[in-house]
């Protein structure tokens, strides 16, 4: 039976579907992660990773990485959200704090150990560690049953070092400290800027609480104001919760971490110093300039 070379047509898309797979293998994110010990004896989390293609909601591809003797159950992934690196957060743990104890169920991550105590839930702005707690703008991430938060961020409240090689791109991940401990706060400024963030914005997210509370410690901080936040609040015709009375109101959980975050020096809506809601025209409007809005509250300079 006589043979037909395969048409021109047929080794272009042979070709073609060639390259488009090489295309996909480039972008694909390669991770490698190496546990070993520094100088100190203390244990160095290594992480090599190449470009990662990125999906529609802006998380980059992060597959399962290998790290010598360990199982997948403990292989860090990572994910680039809104251009900020994440680590899945029990790898991490297990490799640097192996003496720390975890439990990761329905998005909720409880990890305790004699030095370190840490609680992180998906879809919130925050976590804690050891009573100190930090903001996560782009919220606490659970992919493909690990939980994650940005590198960063995570680094600094287990008292460890972020650094990147410049040469070959290798993040170390390395114990230099002590893990954060419980932050200190007046009294009367965490009651009444909890208090205050609550009866204004006690139904906004997390970013308007502490944008709100952004505004009242920016005008402590402005000489046409009073130098109290308690002062700050109950100056004359200033906060519609003091003539309503519900500044006397317990605040909610959310609301007094919000306040501790502010006081830690967290802060939303820059250099604002008025706000107040979408829904009403208010002088502010048409005498003070537009900085931003936040869910429900727009803020002013």
């Amino acid at each position: 039976m006589k043979k037909h070379l395969p048409s021109i047509a047929v080794l272009l898309a042979l070709l073609l579907a060639f390259c488009l797979h090489a295309l996909a293998l480039e972008n694909r994110a390669v991770d490698t992660v190496e546990t070993s010990p520094s100088a100190d004896g203390t244990a160095t989390l290594e992480l090599v990773q190449t470009s990662a293609a990125v999906t529609a909601d802006g998380v980059a591809s992060s597959p399962q990485v290998s790290a010598a003797g360990s199982s997948p159950q403990q292989t860090p992934t990572t994910a680039t959200i809104e251009n900020t690196l994440y680590l899945s957060v029990v790898p991490v743990l297990n490799a640097l704090f192996p003496e720390v104890k975890t439990d990761l169920t329905d998005g909720r991550l409880s990890a305790a150990g004699d030095a370190l105590r840490l609680e992180a839930t998906a879809d919130t702005a925050y976590f804690m560690v050891n009573d100190r707690y930090f903001y996560v703008p782009h919220l606490v991430v659970l992919e493909a049953g690990a939980l994650m938060l940005p590198a960063e961020t995570l680094a600094e409240a287990l008292g460890c070092t972020l650094t990147t090689n410049q040469q070959d791109g290798t993040l170390s991940l390395a114990k230099s400290g002590q893990p954060a401990a419980a932050g200190a706060y007046e009294e009367e400024d965490l009651y009444w800027l909890s208090r205050a963030i609550y009866s204004e914005s006690g139904n906004q997210p997390m970013k308007g609480r502490i944008a709100v509370g952004t505004v009242i410690l920016n005008r402590v901080a402005h000489e046409a104001f009073p130098n109290t936040i308690k002062d700050v609040i109950f100056a004359p015709g200033q906060f519609s919760p003091v003539a309503n009375g519900t500044i006397y109101h317990d605040p909610d959980e959310e609301s007094v971490i919000a306040a501790k975050l502010c006081l830690d020096g967290v802060r939303e809506a820059g250099e604002s110093l008025y706000f107040n809601v979408t829904s009403m025209v208010s002088w502010a409007d048409h005498s003070r300039t537009l900085y931003c809005t936040i869910g429900d509250h727009n803020f002013y300079l």
